[in-house]
């Protein structure tokens, strides 16, 4: 299921990953709500948890998802 998880991930991040994977497989889909961003907040949370490490991660994806808001204005593509 998970592409990237390895041992140099600490545990934290592994969890997250494990999380963002099970949200975007089972959650995601059912809500029938698209994002407003490309790539998707939950696409762009998971890559940042395999890039970077837990802490870093967990920044950017809480900035991008508060910025995910509906009625912001602003551009579609947020690659930050």
């Amino acid at each position: 299921m998970s592409e990237v998880v390895s041992p140099r991930h600490s545990v934290a991040s592994r969890f997250a990953i494990r999380f963002m994977e099970t949200y975007r497989t089972g959650v995601s889909g059912r809500l029938h709500s698209e994002c407003r961003f490309q790539p998707s907040c939950s696409c762009f949370g998971l890559e940042a948890y395999r890039r970077y490490g837990f802490w870093r991660a967990t920044c950017k994806t809480l900035g991008r998802l508060s910025r995910c808001r509906s009625g912001h204005e602003g551009p579609r593509f947020d690659p930050t």
